[in-house]
């Protein structure tokens, strides 16, 4: 019995820490529905994406992405182990797997960041195609303190905010969203 509460009590933790990480990103929107996000990404750059609510009741969220071949939208697995995983990628234990879906897509958008994806779509049909994630669709304007975050994360190196000459507070503040999207 203890096992399991404290196996619930670790989901609850990632899963508020994940929802508080997706609304401060600006670009979680989600109620919009698969059609809705494909009329919003409609038109737009390849590898441009939202995070949304899943309509799959056994899935928390789904990814909509521009791709060269139209808007795909992909669910996104919380799997057994308290991480989260893009649904049908090659085998499930071969595709990268995170403790947070801004975590995951910041994977995606970093590999794409180089001009070459090592990760494939698998549609349907079995035909695979590169994964380019690399902007994400804002549904509100973030405020000028989350945009100055992200400003000095996209100009320093991973670990460098303790370097920083700023105050613990503001270091705190800058851990607590560690991503430059």
């Amino acid at each position: 019995m203890a096992q399991g509460l404290r196996e619930r009590n670790s989901d609850i933790h990632i899963l508020t820490g994940t929802l508080n990480m997706l609304e401060a990103s600006g670009w979680y929107w989600a109620s919009v529905s698969r059609y809705e996000a494909a009329a919003l990404l409609s038109g737009k750059e390849e590898g441009t994406f939202l995070v949304r609510d899943s309509a799959d009741p056994g899935h928390l969220f789904s990814l909509s992405l521009q791709t060269a071949r139209g808007v795909l939208s992909a669910r996104i697995v919380y799997t057994e182990h308290g991480t989260f995983r893009l649904d049908s990628i090659g085998k499930p234990c071969d595709s990268p797997h995170f403790d947070c879906v801004v975590k995951l897509l910041d994977f995606y958008m970093k590999e794409s960041s180089g001009g070459t994806t090592k990760h494939r779509w698998v549609e349907p049909c079995g035909s695979p195609f590169p994964l380019k994630v690399s902007r994400p669709l804002r549904c509100k304007v973030c405020d000028l303190k989350h945009l100055c975050r992200r400003t000095i994360h996209a100009h320093t190196q991973k670990g460098q905010v303790d370097e920083l000459y700023l105050p613990e507070a503001l270091k705190t503040y800058l851990k607590a969203y560690p991503y430059r999207h």
